[in-house]
């Protein structure tokens, strides 16, 4: 039987433990979404579409930190972080549509743009030394001008 090294255990045991995270997180939300039964209207508010940005931006500020300390590159918590911040964008996507088209026709480009980049999260290339530096500039900025068109949406979409 082949021996791991104590250094690559641990490793590993947080890439399990990440990874169950992150799949229970997902179902966790699909079972929310889909337990919706037909025929019933759903009510978005805009405070919760600003909680997503919220979570958002924390979730980018514990990646780029992640991303800044050598020691802690290899960490699997930063494919967990991403994921979470891809899904973050996915269900802001989801329920921003709730909205009239002409109240979100800025905000859906940037949203669009977001999803798109994130969804490489699997692509070990994805975490290249450009990751930190797109988060600290235009990322982060998208983001903001993201939750200042949120902010002039009204208070609650029903669908």
């Amino acid at each position: 039987m082949a021996k791991i090294n104590p250094d690559d255990l641990i490793e590993f045991t947080a890439a399990a433990a990440a990874a169950t995270l992150t799949t229970s997180r997902k179902f966790i939300r699909n079972y929310n979404y889909y337990k919706k039964r037909a025929g019933q209207s759903e009510i978005i508010f805009k405070t919760d579409l600003l909680e997503l940005c919220h979570k958002i931006r924390l979730d980018l500020f514990g990646l780029q930190n992640l991303l800044e300390d050598e020691t802690k590159h290899r960490s699997p918590f930063i494919v967990t972080l991403a994921s979470q911040i891809n899904d973050a964008f996915e269900e802001l996507h989801r329920k921003i549509l709730f909205y009239d088209p002409d109240l979100i026709d800025q905000s859906i480009p940037l949203i669009d743009h977001q999803r798109t980049f994130w969804s490489q999260y699997t692509d070990e290339n994805f975490y290249g030394p450009q990751l930190g530096n797109d988060i600290e500039h235009s990322i982060s900025s998208e983001v903001i001008e993201l939750e200042t068109s949120i902010r002039k949406l009204p208070s609650s979409a029903e669908l």
